[in-house]
């Protein structure tokens, strides 16, 4: 939860992106369930049953496993996935009373809850709204294998064949800044992360 956005603006994010439930209306607080590493879905599957099984509609809103979708540039090729933001952990949208309390807890690969003292403690609004930003914000993260410094290769477009040195990666534009010596001068050139392979 690093970033420091204004809480005004993420409200604001948050009402674009995210459909509200009664949870608010009826009191719901956010709660952290740590799990089983791996298990996030599972969980997340079991709980939807549970919440079903024993009617606590009324009582449990939401169950969210985080995640954001981004895309890794390595070898010159564009791999699109989605990563979980807190793996070994579940969100829950609930009025916790101890009868939901132990009933989750009581699930196969769930932990605890996240907080202080005996019971479940809430999640501070502020830090929840962050994370429902991040989920509802639509935008992809680029993860590269270039970083300034680097040497790379041009494998295609009208430098192909020519080497240079990465001056700096525009990681959103998908593209990098080298310099290339051309008739032996150097002369900066921004080439697509598809254009180019880093020379190891």
């Amino acid at each position: 939860m690093e970033e420091e956005l204004n809480n005004n603006s993420i409200v604001e994010e948050v009402e674009a992106v995210e459909d509200h439930t009664d949870g608010e209306k009826h009191g719901a607080s956010w709660y952290i369930l740590q799990v089983l590493s791996g298990c996030e879905y599972k969980v997340q599957v079991y709980l939807q049953q549970l919440v079903e099984e024993k009617s606590l509609q009324t009582r449990v809103f939401r169950i969210l496993v985080p995640e954001e979708d981004f895309i890794e540039i390595k070898d010159s090729k564009r791999v699109e996935k989605t990563v979980k933001i807190y793996p070994g952990y579940v969100f829950v949208e609930a009025v916790m009373d101890e009868f939901v309390s132990y009933e989750f807890q009581r699930v196969p690969h769930v932990g605890r809850f996240i907080g202080t003292g005996n019971g479940p403690s809430p999640v501070i609004e502020s830090d929840i709204l962050k994370v429902l930003y991040k989920i509802g914000d639509n935008t992809k993260k680029i993860e590269v294998d270039f970083s300034a410094l680097d040497t790379i290769k041009v494998t295609a477009g009208p430098f192909r064949g020519y080497s240079g040195v990465v001056k700096e990666v525009y990681a959103e534009k998908s593209r990098v800044k080298a310099m290339i010596s051309v008739f032996g001068r150097e002369t900066p050139v921004e080439l697509g992360f598809d254009q180019v392979e880093r020379v190891v």
